[in-house]
């Protein structure tokens, strides 16, 4: 275990050196992934389109989410599914902090979610995530293969 952590670690901090030498060379990846994620997959979960959540994510789609479990796509489309709108948050943004590329069929998006919501209790808070995105490309498409939600918080509004 230990020798495969430190491999990933290695590969990934290699990978951050190629990113940054080579971001010019991904413009075009870098608008279609920021649409991807910033407008498009929001939408798929404000408008429960788990017909459009199937065709948007990559076959083999996992999500880690916040507590540690991990969800399939056909778990998140179920959900999707099963789950009535909660009036989404007209105020919901997503700010990516960077987009990496360990190869040119390979990005990962990371950053956070933010918006108002209200807490159990039916108080105004600030709800905040991070998260990290794993996209592959397959047939000339960028698809999320992997998403990793942790930090959720939701302070109230004084």
């Amino acid at each position: 275990m230990k020798i495969g952590l430190a491999a990933i670690t290695l590969m990934v901090s290699g990978s951050l050196a190629i990113s940054t030498a080579t971001a010019g060379d991904h413009d075009e990846d870098i608008a279609e992934l920021t649409e991807k994620k910033v407008n498009v997959w929001p939408k798929l979960y404000a408008e429960r389109d788990a017909d459009g959540l199937d065709q948007f994510l990559a076959a083999g789609f996992k999500m880690l989410e916040p507590g540690g479990a991990v969800r399939t796509k056909a778990e998140e489309m179920q959900w999707l599914r099963e789950t009535p709108p909660d009036a989404e948050p007209s105020d919901f943004i997503f700010t990516i902090e960077e987009i990496l590329f360990p190869t040119k069929d390979l990005a990962i998006v990371y950053g956070h979610g933010d918006s108002t919501r209200t807490t159990d209790d039916g108080q105004p808070c600030h709800h905040n995530y991070w998260s990290s995105n794993t996209f592959i490309r397959q047939g000339g498409v960028w698809k999320p293969v992997f998403s990793h939600v942790s930090g959720v918080t939701c302070e109230p509004i004084d």
